[in-house]
C-alpha cells in the first residue's frame, strides 16, 4: 500500500503539463496548479486571442489571471521532496530494455543514474546514496550507467574508449625512440 500513499502525493503535486513535481506553484481560479513557468508559457501561446483556458478542465478565463505563486503548495512541494518522494517522482523512472538497470533494486528494476568501478554495480539514485555518504565508498569511481562494466576495466583504470598497449611493447617503443 506504501506505493499507493506515493502515488497519490505524486499526481496530487505533479503538473499535468510537464507531468514533474510543481515548480513556483501557481493555482489558477478554476482550483487547477501548474508551475508557474509552464502555464505561462502555456498561455504565452494565446496572447492575441485573449481569452485562457486551464489546460485539464478547459475553463477560460478572460482576462488573463494573475499568477501569483501558490505559498502552500510550494511548502507542501518542498516538504514532500525531502521525504523522499520525490525519489518516488520523476527520477526514479523504471529501467527499459534500453537503460541500464539498478543491480540492488529487486523487483521491477529502476533506472541507474551511475556505476561504480570498484563495486561493478550499477545503481538507481536511492541505491547509489552510500556511496556519497559513506567515508570508504566516496573514494569509488562512479561513471556513468554503464551495460558492459566488466569491459570498461582493467584490473587497476578504466579504459573505455582508450586504445590500450601492454605495458612491455610501449617499454620497447619509448626505447627504439632513446636509441
Amino acid at each position: 500500500a506504501e506505493m499507493e500513499q506515493n502515488q497519490l502525493d505524486r499526481e496530487t503535486f505533479s503538473c499535468s503539463i510537464c507531468l514533474d513535481l510543481l515548480k513556483d506553484p501557481v493555482t489558477i481560479p478554476c482550483g487547477h496548479s501548474y508551475c508557474m513557468n509552464c502555464i505561462k508559457t502555456f498561455w504565452g501561446e494565446g496572447e492575441e486571442k485573449k481569452n485562457y483556458h486551464c489546460p485539464q478542465c478547459r475553463e477560460t478565463f478572460t482576462p488573463r489571471p494573475v499568477l501569483k505563486r501558490s505559498t502552500m503548495l510550494a511548502a507542501l512541494v518542498e516538504q514532500l521532496k525531502k521525504t523522499g518522494l520525490q525519489a518516488a517522482a520523476a527520477d526514479h523512472r523504471y529501467a527499459g530494455p534500453e537503460d541500464v538497470a539498478c543491480d540492488f533494486c529487486t523487483g521491477r528494476k529502476l533506472k541507474a543514474i551511475k556505476s561504480c568501478l570498484v563495486c561493478l554495480v550499477s545503481y538507481c539514485e536511492k541505491h547509489l546514496q552510500p556511496h556519497y555518504e559513506v567515508a570508504p565508498l566516496k573514494k569509488h569511481k562512479l561513471v556513468e550507467p554503464s551495460k558492459n562494466l566488466q569491459e570498461n576495466i582493467c584490473s587497476k583504470h578504466e579504459h573505455k574508449g582508450h586504445d590500450t598497449v601492454s605495458a612491455a611493447s610501449e617499454r620497447a617503443e619509448r626505447q627504439r625512440e632513446l636509441e
